[in-house]
């Protein structure tokens, strides 16, 4: 576990990165295949969601060929109709409530000052703190595990995109991050 931190610290440091904008993941630049000698420019979505756009984008070409079904409307559904029940409120906020007594979430716990850091909302554009997600948990706004995964993730990305990597705050989104994912999977992965 540790050559793995250590591993994974050492290419951020060491290297540039770059954010999908669809499922928000974080990727070292020389790690994609093939690898991209500088970031590219405005919205970047990885292989895998460029993969499930275009299998989308195929089978709803498909679908518009076979028109329309016996009912008169389209042959395509919307993916949350199809998706199966997979939202569990409690152990969302079971594993929220963990990651805010974490000892390197106090960066994380409210909305950034707008005040005190003006110059970061020039750069991120949808900001995301465990409070947010708390209010989203307890207005039933998230419909799946997966939305706060993509919720946490977010603040994860934007803490990378903002903060440099030696400083206390992007030791502590790192750590954090890697805490999360180890927690997630092992609480819903497994299920």
């Amino acid at each position: 576990k540790q050559w793995y931190l250590r591993r994974v610290r050492e290419a951020v440091v060491s290297t540039q990165s770059t954010g999908c904008t669809k499922c928000l993941k974080n990727f070292h630049l020389t790690c994609l295949n093939p690898p991209l000698y500088k970031p590219p420019r405005g919205d970047w979505t990885c292989h895998q969601c460029n993969n499930h756009r275009n299998t989308q984008v195929s089978n709803s070409a498909r679908n518009s060929k076979k028109g329309r079904n016996r009912k008169g409307g389209s042959d395509v559904v919307d993916l949350r109709q199809r998706r199966p029940s997979t939202y569990n409120h409690d152990l969302c906020l079971s594993l929220l409530d963990e990651l805010k007594n974490h000892d390197c979430a106090w960066p994380f716990l409210s909305p950034v000052d707008k005040h005190q850091f003006p110059e970061y909302y020039r750069y991120i554009k949808h900001p995301m703190d465990f409070e947010t997600c708390t209010k989203k948990l307890e207005g039933n706004k998230y419909a799946t595990n997966d939305d706060l995964l993509k919720d946490v993730r977010l603040i994860f990305n934007n803490c990378h995109k903002f903060n440099e990597d030696e400083s206390e705050v992007g030791q502590a989104g790192l750590a954090l991050s890697c805490y999360f994912e180890k927690r997630y999977g092992e609480t819903f992965r497994t299920r």
